[in-house]
Parts: structure tokens; sequence; C-alpha cells
């Protein structure tokens, strides 16, 4: 599996959020990101089954308040460099 590095993943979910990425640290809240709405969501489910064959289901999607999270999860599932 591809890893990345923290920028490398804060870039990604700018391009996919449509948010510059100057705008995302680890403790960015959803609620203050326009672009991660129900579509936002489901854009970031693809990217991350497409980069790296992780399946974001819907529930934990659902579960991420902050941008953390989504690094978190990436971590988690060796996709995010420690």
């Amino acid at each position: 599996m591809k890893t990345m590095t923290e920028s490398e993943a804060l870039a990604l979910l700018a391009e996919t959020f449509s948010e510059p990425v100057a705008s995302l640290r680890p403790d960015t809240e959803r609620a203050t990101i326009p672009g991660w709405d129900s579509m936002g969501a489901l854009m970031l489910m693809a990217e991350l089954d497409e980069r790296f064959s992780l399946e974001l289901t819907a529930e934990t999607s659902k579960k991420m308040q902050r941008i953390a999270d989504v690094l978190d999860y990436l971590r988690t599932h060796g996709a995010l460099k420690s």
C-alpha cells in the first residue's frame, strides 16, 4: 500500500473538499468546511478507495468531525506515515 505524509494527506483533503490547503489543520472542524457535506463525504470515500483500497463506510464517515479524525483513520489503516 502507498503511504503519504500528513502534509500530502492535507493536500488530498483540500482537493477533495475544494478548500485551500492552508485552511486545513488537524483541529479544523467538519462544520467549518463547506465542501465536507454529503457529496464531499462521498468523494472522500471514493478517493480513499481509489488511492488506498480503503473502504470508508458511511457510518465511520459520519463519526469524523475533524480533519484529525480522517488523519487518524489513514494512520490506523497504514496509509499515513506516523
